[in-house]
């Protein structure tokens, strides 16, 4: 019982100290803020942009073509069973 009221007293006095921190140095605060915003953006960007290439790769892969056995075929198309 003694460790978790130590452990949780610890915490709160951090907590106070990295308030008063981010009152004094607040420019500073707000330049990280914007870097981790900037990363977070960037990064969610390009996960979208992966998701989205990888959704029209298979598109493609999945695309059906016209044509069969009996019907002459133009020069490039795939006849499919």
């Amino acid at each position: 019982m003694a460790t978790s009221i130590a452990i949780k007293s610890i915490l709160e006095l951090a907590a106070v100290l990295l308030l008063i921190y981010g009152f004094y140095k607040e420019d500073k605060v707000i330049a990280f803020e914007q870097k981790v915003k900037m990363i977070v953006v960037v990064n969610y960007r390009r996960y979208k942009k992966r998701k989205r290439h990888e959704q029209l790769l298979k598109e493609q892969h999945l695309m059906v073509y016209e044509g069969g056995k009996n019907k002459p075929t133009k020069r490039g198309t795939y006849h499919v069973a």
